[in-house]
């Protein structure tokens, strides 16, 4: 048997080399490559993870598969949370119930997440949480036939109310004049338990429901935004998860501000149900039902 000349073998050990060098840049540059990305990616899930968790708790889990959700649903939101909802030809009530509201003074505050969906600053002190809470109950107080305080369906937690139906209300009286024949929601909000808005411990803010004219004038203004998954479809979830008017109103800066976000939430328990809810100022509490405007567009 022949051996192979020296030059042949050289060749094929130079081939031999070449390959292995060639195989090992090769692998040096996908583990290089790999690292670039991999690490950042790493980097910015661990702080986007814990900027998830210190917005709190809110409807979504304060877990991993919580924040993977969260990440799915990013990829539906609106691109502009100023822009209010459009108003329709078939929508009840036909006109809003505000007629205006001040100027907020102070700049809009920063605003993150979605669910949970908070302030990051401008938080009140707690005294201003507590008054901002006995505005609410004084509300369910002074119309106690209509209204229930609760935890909110949307949160699972907080102070929320609700926009009874008759049964609901052991002290309801069910007059024909005052109350829709059947369930007295008349656009749904969460599972049409008829939520009117939520307030959220951790910064002050609220969540509510509005009419679209009502919901242009609260962001015109500066008191608030749209969710970022107002009226947003979302592909797996069968739809909407949240109402087009649905509006996230900053948290009280001064006592005097109360009074303001009080006559919001009375905005939203019209749009929910189509009633005027009284003022803890008026003599009985007494909620009305004001008949709708039949006439598109007509003022009342």
């Amino acid at each position: 048997m022949t051996a192979p000349a020296p030059d042949q073998t050289l060749l094929h050990l130079s081939g031999f080399f070449s390959t292995l060098l060639s195989l090992d840049l090769s692998q040096l540059l996908f583990s290089t490559l790999a690292i670039s990305v991999v690490l950042p990616l790493c980097r910015f899930v661990h702080r986007d993870y814990s900027d998830f968790l210190a917005l709190g708790p809110g409807g979504t889990p304060s877990n991993f598969f919580g924040y993977l959700r969260i990440s799915y649903l990013r990829l539906f939101t609106l691109k502009d949370p100023f822009i209010p909802p459009p108003p329709t030809q078939t929508q009840r009530p036909v006109n809003g119930f505000l007629r205006e509201l001040p100027k907020r003074p102070q700049p809009r505050p920063s605003v993150a997440g979605i669910a949970p969906h908070r302030q990051t600053n401008q938080k009140p002190p707690a005294y201003l949480y507590q008054l901002l809470r006995i505005a609410l109950y004084s509300l369910v107080s002074a119309n106690s036939k209509l209204l229930r305080s609760g935890n909110s369906c949307f949160e699972k937690h907080g102070l929320a109310l609700f926009l009874c139906l008759c049964p609901q209300c052991p002290d309801a009286e069910c007059h024909g004049e005052l109350l829709h024949s059947g369930p007295t929601h008349m656009n749904r909000t969460c599972k049409d338990t008829g939520e009117i808005c939520h307030l959220h411990p951790s910064d002050s803010s609220m969540h509510l429901t509005l009419h679209p004219s009502d919901a242009a004038l609260v962001i015109s203004r500066g008191w608030g935004e749209r969710h970022p998954l107002a009226g947003c479809a979302i592909l797996g979830f069968g739809g909407r998860l949240l109402p087009e008017g649905f509006v996230m109103v900053y948290a009280p800066q001064q006592e005097s501000q109360i009074g303001v976000l009080k006559d919001i939430v009375r905005a939203a328990g019209w749009w929910v149900g189509g009633v005027a809810m009284a003022s803890a100022e008026e003599e009985d509490g007494v909620l009305m039902r004001i008949k709708e405007v039949v006439h598109a567009g007509g003022d009342d």
